[in-house]
């Protein structure tokens, strides 16, 4: 039988070594990837991601089990703080995959644009 899963794109602290990777714990699989729009560090240590912009994100596919997403939808906040969208996420070898990515519903005032488009390296 078949395990059903849900490819997610992670672009801050549920990336591999961030402090709630564990939520992932469970995964299938973790790749590399990118995706189009504007990461921000919201001052209050985790990141948000619009959509609009041509900006390199860069994040990971991580592919977990179905049961394992309504963990991460609380700890995002879904659907008060964050939504879900799917987009399509670019691998290392130039294929594109949609995934589901945490889109913040109001960015807050005090956010600023992560230029490196790469949470890990914000500084």
């Amino acid at each position: 039988m078949k395990r059903k899963t849900v490819q997610i794109i992670a672009y801050g602290t549920l990336m591999t070594g961030e402090c709630n990777h564990r939520y992932c714990r469970n995964a299938v699989s973790i790749q590399p990837c990118t995706i189009k729009g504007t990461i921000y560090d919201t001052g209050w240590h985790f990141p948000a991601f619009r959509p609009e912009g041509d900006n390199t994100v860069h994040a990971e596919l991580i592919e977990i089990p179905i049961a394992d997403w309504p963990a991460v939808d609380r700890l995002e906040g879904y659907p008060r703080l964050y939504d879900r969208m799917l987009v399509p996420a670019t691998l290392a070898d130039g294929s594109t995959v949609e995934a589901w990515v945490y889109v913040m519903n109001t960015i807050p005032p005090q956010a600023r644009v992560i230029a490196s488009g790469d949470w890990k390296n914000r500084e």
